[in-house]
């Protein structure tokens, strides 16, 4: 089983993935479910877009809130984690108002 920190650690690279649009490295992070929630975002500007910056906020529950902050203001995704086979992914991705 995996800890606390290995999700942090995964979060801290799925946040850089993100401000990188690296989806090479971001599709393996998501489940079936957290995948297709993350193609209704993609629809709506991105948080991410333009950061600098973010910062990691663990909320419990393996629910992370991911502020990103860049010249345009910030905007903040919650990610919702599960374990599978070991590793973390995330299950439910959507943007905190």
């Amino acid at each position: 089983m995996t800890d606390s920190s290995d999700l942090l650690e995964t979060a801290d690279r799925f946040a850089q993935d993100l401000i990188a649009n690296n989806i090479a490295g971001l599709m393996p992070v998501f489940t079936p479910v957290g995948i297709g929630q993350a193609m209704a975002l993609q629809a709506q500007p991105d948080s991410a877009e333009g950061s600098d910056e973010y910062e990691i906020a663990d909320q419990g529950g393996n629910l992370l809130h991911i502020t990103f902050r860049g010249d345009d203001g910030d905007g903040t995704i919650f990610t919702q984690w599960v374990e599978v086979e070991g590793a973390w992914k995330v299950d439910g991705i959507g943007r905190v108002e």
